[in-house]
């Protein structure tokens, strides 16, 4: 050890010395109290003896000044006395002492006292390393490394008290992978954590060293950008963030790609306390989600007030089913050549008595994030069952029905049950019923989903695959799935005219289905172009506003009565 000796008597410095030497030990020594509080600056001792009684500055008063020194750290201090009484020794311990040593002393007492000494200072460098160690990680996110949802309110908050102190700036990112629930539905949480640590180090790559990053919980991120006042530097970071998430990952295995909707809120900018920049960088980030995904967008009070509205829209929305606010539209698919009704899609809509007729590209995105997409999609499906059930009694026998699926309907077990039953209730022929699958879905390539859509397939129900040419689909995924229709996404069909790529894709999915015995349905046709060069390539079924809009119940059954009259 390395033990600072004052004691302004030579000859007991130099006895003290001398047994220390013996013992093993580094002396520092020092003559009286002023030198030993000089020399404790200067060296960085394991062990203080302080003799009591010195010339100026006594032992007590140096203790208390070594202590005031070094507060955070603790060096063990023992008191060198010819005397020790009890006020004495109240004395020491209230000056910071541990430990006295009583004149004359024998040098088997020096090296036990010391060695008591030594143990409690090893017990509380261990103390500290454990607490160090403790702090580390109730302030550290245990699955990727990166700070956690409590690092980050207490940073948010120590954030925004020194920038209104000393009138700094920062921003707040809010960020969410796109669509990581699907991908721990598909490949299981295991992959789904795993992801989760590769974005994590991705993240790190991302943002400066003086920056903040954490994980909130779940695939939703925040970082703070320190001292930045320009909003290109932070566009530039975030769309730096953006192109490093979305490049493919290889995990296990599995080649997976995500994106990520980032939400951005700026101090000071009307952002005043914790709750409102929090608030308003989810609320960036959700109007992110709803534009796109894969893209940022800052908070504006436009946005706030965009949000205010849509949380009163979900109120509405919560007891839209109750009030009977629902119904359904049915929008026509013709078989091109004759214009006769091959099927109708069943499209959900809501009319709120508050807010108006909604279509469902508006409001089904709300009921996927209330959790009610399950409930509202079981009633479209004995909706639709019902109404064609009017049809087939009214003599219409042929007329089928297409019901777009959730995918999370398909990862119920029950579900394919609970389409037997309304089969059953209704007494209809079940490939009358068609459920049309969302192809841009990972989900519906899931071992679970592929057995509960051969179940459904089991019963009689046909399938058909929706926006084809957008999202994971491949040769193998057709061939496996029971597919009896592909829908060409409407995309392709809009830029006909002036994309000769999507030409050649038309061509080579009606070829497609040709060979494969698919049914293909072209969306989105909306000019006589169109149709022409559909009717030129030979696709059979089409469906769009050049041809019909979507028909109330009535107007569909009208146009039913017409083709059957004529």
């Amino acid at each position: 050890m390395k033990i600072l000796v004052a004691d302004d008597s030579k000859t007991t410095r130099t006895l003290l010395i001398s047994s220390l030497n013996k013992l093993g030990h580094e002396v520092i020594e020092a003559a009286n109290g002023q030198e030993a509080i000089e020399l404790f600056k200067q060296n960085k001792p394991d062990l203080i003896i302080l003799d009591v009684i010195m010339e100026g500055i006594d032992g007590f008063e140096c203790a208390r000044i070594i202590r005031s020194l070094d507060e955070n750290d603790w060096i063990p201090i023992i008191f060198l006395s010819g005397a020790v009484d009890d006020e004495n020794i109240a004395r020491g311990i209230n000056a910071g002492g541990d430990d006295y040593l009583t004149k004359p002393y024998s040098e088997i007492t020096l090296f036990a006292k010391i060695k008591a000494m030594q143990r409690i200072a090893d017990m509380r460098a261990s103390l500290c390393e454990m607490t160090e160690k403790f702090s580390l990680l109730s302030s550290t996110d245990a699955l990727t490394g990166i700070y956690n949802r409590l690092q980050f309110d207490r940073a948010i908050l120590e954030k925004i008290a020194y920038a209104r102190r000393y009138h700094s700036t920062f921003a707040l990112l809010f960020l969410d992978l796109d669509k990581f629930k699907a991908i721990n539905d598909s490949l299981g949480h295991f992959m789904g954590d795993l992801l989760l640590v590769e974005v994590a180090k991705r993240l790190r790559s991302c943002v400066r060293l003086d920056d903040f990053l954490s994980r909130l919980g779940g695939d939703e991120f925040a970082i703070i950008l320190n001292e930045v006042q320009d909003k290109k530097v932070i566009s530039e970071i975030a769309e730096k963030i953006i192109h490093t998430i979305e490049q493919p990952y290889s995990i296990a295995g599995n080649n997976i790609q995500i994106g990520c909707s980032i939400g951005i809120a700026c101090y000071p900018d009307g952002e005043n306390d914790e709750s409102n920049i929090i608030k308003h960088a989810d609320i960036a980030m959700y109007h992110a989600k709803l534009s796109g995904r894969n893209n940022y967008q800052y908070f504006t009070e436009e946005l706030g007030r965009e949000h205010d509205k849509e949380d009163k829209i979900k109120g509405a929305l919560k007891h839209a089913l109750l009030n009977n606010e629902f119904v359904i539209n049915y929008h026509p698919v013709f078989h091109l050549e004759s214009n006769e009704i091959y099927c109708f899609e069943a499209l959900l809509c809501w009319e709120s008595k508050k807010y108006g007729k909604m279509g469902a590209e508006h409001f089904i995105p709300l009921l996927e994030e209330m959790d009610l997409i399950d409930e509202a999609g079981s009633w479209v499906l004995r909706a639709a069952c019902e109404q064609m059930k009017k049809w087939y009694l009214a003599g219409f026998k042929n007329i089928r029905v297409s019901v777009n699926v959730s995918p999370r309907q398909l990862t119920n077990k029950n579900f394919p049950a609970f389409i037997e039953n309304i089969i059953k209730d209704t007494k209809l022929p079940a490939n009358l019923l068609e459920l049309e699958l969302t192809e841009n879905s990972r989900l519906i390539y899931s071992p679970l989903s592929e057995s509960i859509i051969n179940e459904i397939h089991k019963i009689g129900v046909n399938i058909t695959l929706d926006d084809f040419g957008m999202g994971y689909s491949s040769l193998n995924y057709l061939r496996k799935l029971p597919i009896s229709a592909i829908k060409i996404d409407k995309s392709f069909v809009k830029n006909i005219d002036s994309n000769v790529q999507n030409k050649k894709i038309i061509k080579s999915v009606i070829a497609l289905g040709e060979n494969l015995e698919f049914d293909v349905i072209a969306k989105g046709i909306e000019t006589e172009d169109q149709l022409k060069f559909l009717l030129e390539n030979k696709c059979k079924l089409g469906q769009g506003y050049y041809l019909s809009q979507p028909l109330t119940s009535e107007e569909a059954t009208k146009i039913l009565q017409t083709e059957t009259s004529t």
